[in-house]
């Protein structure tokens, strides 16, 4: 319910940045389409709201308790046109959920300084006592997760990014497979520079 909230809460920040973004004059923007097969590297900084939701064997829905995650991460972009990017990164929890996530992702600007992305995210976890997905018991140390976001360029090397990260599979701790804690829902912003 509060993810929901907070969600709903971006949205619409977003919403009025977009709306303000376009009624400002025309100024040469050309630094934010770069020339096609360029690369792009540099770090990024990621704070949210994480839960998660499940069903107990009652078939009783608990939703856990909301909690605060950052991470920091690393970033490789290659620009396939003026207005598509591939985009991979690699992040860690600066102080929860301290396991990598490597993400691959597909970006399109849609309009001046706005790029809309989506792409998978894979949390590899080394940790025996952490959780992860239930479905499979010889893959338990990689979760996917699916990733929808948008970035607003601030400057030709500052951009913002709002993100919604879902796991596709249920975590479970490796001990007791019947312990799920359900599927990490996280929405998070961030701000990140180009090198």
């Amino acid at each position: 319910m509060k993810i929901n909230f907070f969600a709903s809460i971006l949205l619409f920040v977003c919403s009025i940045s977009l709306a303000s973004a376009q009624e400002t004059d025309s100024k040469d923007l050309s630094y934010l389409f770069p020339q096609p097969k360029s690369w792009d590297f540099g770090i990024q900084i990621m704070s949210g709201v994480e839960e998660s939701q499940y069903t107990n064997q009652a078939n009783r829905d608990f939703i856990n308790e909301p909690y605060f995650v950052g991470r920091l991460g690393f970033f490789a972009q290659y620009n396939l046109t003026k207005k598509s990017s591939l985009r991979s990164e690699i992040s860690a929890g600066a102080f929860s959920r301290l396991a990598p996530t490597l993400s691959f992702q597909y970006g399109y600007n849609f309009a001046p300084r706005w790029t809309a992305y989506g792409g998978i995210g894979l949390d590899i976890d080394f940790n025996n006592q952490a959780f992860s997905p239930e479905r499979d018991a010889e893959q338990r140390l990689i979760n996917p997760r699916l990733q929808l976001g948008v970035r607003y360029q601030a400057t030709k090397s500052l951009f913002f990014d709002l993100r919604y990260e879902q796991d596709m599979l249920d975590r479970t701790k490796r001990q007791d497979l019947s312990n799920s804690i359900g599927k990490f829902k996280t929405i998070s912003l961030g701000a990140g520079f180009k090198f």
